[in-house]
């Protein structure tokens, strides 16, 4: 389907109209122009304060799974070990990337209707491995989940743990992010989620910690973090930059900034509110556990008995409805909507959930 008369894809979502302007601009080659590294700059101030922290910034093309790989291998050499805390797919994707580059892996694995808790167990993992790095996911879309992250970042600095990176791609713009508070060395944003952007930018926060691993790590790929560090000092980007891409981010930052972020979140979590409830009330079950912290910006419910994913999906789209399935051990069981970015408003979730109300009814 080319468009959703009702969008609730958890990403990409709707694009935002204050980018469509400077997403068809004839920009320059921004590698070439002392103007796009002005823009670069400013974006990446007004990223730092998006998700709290005081350390650099840097932007890359391409959807935000590059920059997860890009992290990894700007850290983590052959051997190195590698510490993953997994409460979902994706938690436990970032151990199959840490396994695939050689690196000493050990798992600390919650159920996928889990968030953090029971810090304990990572603890004694910390105590006894010894990691280089950890990695954690804020939150998990394929299971509408969020992870509380401060006791983890305590942990990480108790025991002087090199590397703490965060996928905070699916948290971004929804719900504070505190990169600095958290102690994290590396927070990952894309720009297809609560950004309301096309997947064609990846950017974090890299610590003046992290950026000493990376020298030393020496990894010198496409998605290398190195050629990024004091970019606006060096002025050589390594590739042709996404111009269009990082204006229309400013745009899209600015728009929010005037909203006022306190609204931003607010306005995230009263649409997920009225999501689950109505749900409830129309007779779908939730995924996660009542103790687990449901996500702002998607919801996970299980796919109403006697139907198939595919067969719902087809029913809901008939009426415009744009919902995802899930991934792993969820495929087929569970669907997400993703009240994010454009897609977090009142009259979206509510045209969404007559839609679900009206396929419920057909069931019973």
């Amino acid at each position: 389907m080319k468009n959703y008369t009702i969008p609730m894809m958890p990403g990409p979502v709707k694009i935002s109209p204050a980018a469509h302007p400077f997403l068809i601009a004839d920009f320059g080659a921004g590698y070439a122009e002392d103007e796009f590294f002005g823009t670069y700059g400013t974006v990446s101030r007004k990223i730092q304060t998006l998700i709290g922290t005081e350390q650099e910034i840097i932007i890359q093309s391409g959807e935000a799974m590059a920059i997860l790989w890009g992290a990894l291998k700007s850290c983590v050499a052959p051997g190195d070990k590698v510490l993953c805390i997994s409460t979902g797919f994706f938690g436990a994707g970032f151990a199959d990337m840490a396994q695939a580059l050689q690196a000493q892996v050990e798992v600390v694995s919650y159920e996928y209707d889990e968030t953090l808790h029971d810090l304990d167990r990572i603890e004694a993992k910390i105590k006894t491995f010894a990691p280089k790095v950890i990695t954690v996911v804020h939150c998990e879309t394929p299971s509408g989940t969020l992870n509380p992250l401060v006791e983890l970042g305590r942990l990480k600095k108790k025991y002087a743990v090199p590397i703490l990176i965060v996928d905070a791609v699916a948290s971004i713009a929804c719900t504070p992010v505190t990169s600095d508070a958290w102690n994290a060395d590396i927070v990952m944003g894309g720009s297809q989620k609560g950004l309301s952007l096309p997947p064609t930018l990846g950017f974090c926060s890299v610590s003046e910690q992290a950026w000493g691993v990376i020298h030393e790590r020496g990894y010198a790929g496409y998605e290398a973090f190195a050629p990024w560090h004091r970019l606006l000092d060096t002025k050589e980007h390594p590739n042709t930059p996404d111009w269009n891409g990082i204006a229309a981010l400013e745009a899209v930052l600015d728009e929010l900034a005037a909203e006022g972020w306190e609204h931003v979140y607010d306005r995230h979590s009263r649409v997920a509110e009225f999501v689950r409830n109505s749900l409830q009330e129309a007779g779908y079950r939730l995924f996660p556990k009542p103790s687990a912290v449901q996500s702002p910006s998607v919801t996970a419910a299980y796919v109403p008995e006697g139907l198939s994913f595919a067969a719902f999906d087809a029913q809901v789209r008939k009426d415009g409805l744009g919902v995802a399935g899930s991934f792993g051990p969820l495929a087929g069981k569970i669907f997400r909507l993703g009240h994010m970015g454009t897609q977090a408003t009142m009259e979206n979730a509510a045209a969404a959930l007559a839609v679900l109300k009206k396929v419920r009814f057909v069931q019973q």
